[in-house]
C-alpha cells in the first residue's frame, strides 16, 4: 500500500547506537562528569559525582559507535579523575596542592562505589553490542603479519655483508 500523495515516505534517520564517534562518547563523558562533579560540590551532595559517572559511562556505551566501543570501556576511569582533580582546583579552599590532593582522594574514595557499578555497566552495554568483536579487530591489527616468502614475521633473508666476494670468480681473476 502507498502512502497517501501529499505525506512523505518516512525515510530512516540515523541509528542511535551511531550518534557518537568515540572522542564524541568520551567528551559526552567528560561534560557529563564535570556537569554532575560541579553540582556535587555546589550543593554538598556527594552522590552526584557517582551517579554522574554511571550516567555518562552508561550513555556514552549505548550510543558510541560499536567500532569505537573500546575507548568508551578503557578510558572512563582516567577521564573521570581528571574532571575530578579540575573540579577540585576550581572549587577547592586553601592551600593550592594541599587542596587539590586531599579533595580528589576524598571525593574518589566517596565515588568508589559508583566508579565500579559504572565501570560494570559500561562493560555489559558495550559487551552486549559488539565489544568482543572490537577486541578481535585490535588483536588483528597488532599481530605481524607474515613475509612476502611466508617465512613468518621477524624472519627475512638479509644480504650479504659482501656481495663482491661471493659474485667474483674463484682464483682472485676478474669476471671477463
Amino acid at each position: 500500500m502507498a502512502p497517501p500523495p501529499n505525506r512523505r515516505p518516512e525515510q530512516p534517520g540515523p541509528s542511535p547506537a551511531t550518534l557518537l564517534t568515540g572522542r564524541g562518547g568520551v567528551f559526552v563523558m567528560a561534560g557529563i562528569f564535570l556537569i554532575c562533579l560541579l553540582a556535587a560540590s555546589l550543593l554538598g551532595w556527594a552522590v552526584l559525582g557517582g551517579l554522574g559517572f554511571v550516567l555518562g559511562c552508561a550513555l556514552a556505551a549505548r550510543y558510541t559507535r560499536t567500532a569505537d566501543l573500546l575507548t568508551i570501556v578503557v578510558c572512563p576511569p582516567a577521564l573521570y579523575l581528571v574532571v575530578v582533580i579540575f573540579v577540585t582546583l576550581v572549587t577547592g579552599s586553601g592551600g593550592f596542592f594541599l587542596a587539590t590532593v586531599v579533595g580528589s582522594v576524598v571525593t574518589l574514595a566517596g565515588a568508589a562505589p559508583w566508579l565500579a557499578i559504572g565501570m560494570v555497566l559500561t562493560v555489559a552495554i558495550a559487551w552486549a553490542r559488539g565489544l568482543p568483536r572490537c577486541i578481535q579487530d585490535l588483536r588483528r591489527e597488532l599481530r605481524p603479519s607474515p613475509t612476502r616468502d611466508g617465512r613468518g614475521p621477524g624472519r627475512t633473508e638479509r644480504p650479504p655483508a659482501d656481495r663482491e666476494a661471493l659474485t667474483a670468480p674463484k682464483g682472485g681473476q676478474p669476471p671477463g
